[in-house]
């Protein structure tokens, strides 16, 4: 389990928070810092952050070169 607080890198924060709240449809605003994530919903964010900034090659707009 890690709370969002516990993220050291406030730009990673942010950046979870609102993906999370991206993700349950509601503001950033309504995530508290306290707010719980399990390992797998953590990871499950940071692979939806990752793939927002890298398109992968099953991604039909990635294009090579």
């Amino acid at each position: 389990m890690i709370r969002i607080r516990e993220i050291s890198d406030p730009e990673l924060r942010e950046q979870i928070r609102s993906q999370l709240a991206k993700n349950r449809t509601c503001s950033a605003a309504q995530i508290p810092d306290w707010f719980e994530l399990d390992d797998h919903d953590f990871v499950d964010l940071l692979n939806d952050l990752r793939e927002a900034k890298e398109p992968t090659s099953d991604d039909p707009d990635y294009r090579i070169g």
